[in-house]
């Protein structure tokens, strides 16, 4: 659960979103507007976020990792200042994915890229399907629904897929809200959509279309069809400890999977370690990174 403290940067960063412009850079990807924060010089480190959010969340990371790093925090599509997702276009995880391909661009230097939840569902494909351009890959408890058996993993795959058929029938019904309070409490706490304050709660609540479409791509059968054994990148697998059973089943399920991966879980941190138990998180991924360069 978000504690007092956490629960303030959250709003304050999340909160500049909306209320702030940003002269960062854009570019158009497939007819829409990305935004992102790029900071830092060195190898290059991608940062995705996770839902709901914005590239904000990682702003005491890049501030860690800029002295001595490229690195460039994106907002996916229909967060932060990046467009909304074009509905038109039917595959969101590929469209996701084109903006890490059009952010690195035909370089070829390698990246290191970090993910966390929805963020890591997106890093996680990338990786497979680019295998050829990651260095390393951090995976902060990614969604991969998929990757969850009903048979084997069912009380898991139950509990992460009620959430979002709760979240999908309520939406479909015109009551988005009620699906959001279910959805925004399950991964921050029971509480949590009650305490944010009205800024923040209206931004989270407009992205209730794309969070839709979102649910829909963590059970893309897709993701769990790779031969994850052949994926020979170190692998950073990160965790809290207090986090609900499926978040934890799937990174059990990856580090056994993975042939060089290293799987932490963080003390009195749950699913929004990044943000809650930011300095921890920072001190792995820093030491993570700088044993896996050149």
């Amino acid at each position: 659960m978000l504690t007092q403290k956490s629960n303030e940067f959250f709003l304050q960063n999340l909160n500049k979103t909306r209320t702030k412009r940003s002269v960062m850079p854009k570019l158009i990807v497939d007819g829409s507007k990305i935004n992102y924060h790029e900071v830092g010089a060195g190898e290059r480190i991608i940062l995705l976020h996770c839902s709901s959010s914005s590239h904000r969340q990682w702003k005491n990371l890049w501030n860690a990792l800029k002295k001595k790093y490229h690195v460039i925090a994106i907002d996916l599509l229909g967060w932060g200042e990046t467009d909304a997702w074009r509905k038109d276009r039917d595959d969101l995880l590929a469209s996701e994915a084109s903006i890490v391909s059009k952010i690195i661009g035909s370089a070829e230097d390698k990246i290191h890229l970090i993910g966390h939840s929805y963020g890591g569902t997106i890093a996680f494909y990338f990786a497979m399907m680019h295998a050829d351009r990651i260095k390393s890959l951090t995976l902060i408890e990614p969604m991969l629904g998929s990757m969850l058996d009903p048979r084997k993993n069912s009380v898991e795959y139950e509990e992460l897929h009620s959430v979002a058929k709760y979240f999908w029938e309520n939406h479909s019904r015109g009551q988005a809200e009620k699906g959001i309070q279910k959805y925004f409490d399950y991964w921050n706490g029971v509480g949590a959509w009650l305490g944010l304050d009205e800024k923040l709660a209206s931004y989270v609540l407009a992205g209730a279309d794309k969070n839709f479409y979102e649910f829909q791509v963590i059970f893309d059968e897709r993701l769990g069809r790779f031969n994850i054994e052949n994926f020979k990148k170190p692998v950073l697998l990160l965790g809290g400890k207090k986090s609900t059973f499926p978040p934890l089943k799937i990174l059990e399920i990856l580090d056994k999977r993975f042939p060089r991966s290293e799987k932490i879980l963080i003390d009195g941190a749950s699913h929004m370690s990044p943000i809650t138990h930011w300095e921890h998180v920072n001190t792995i991924i820093k030491r993570f990174i700088s044993l896996n360069l050149f």
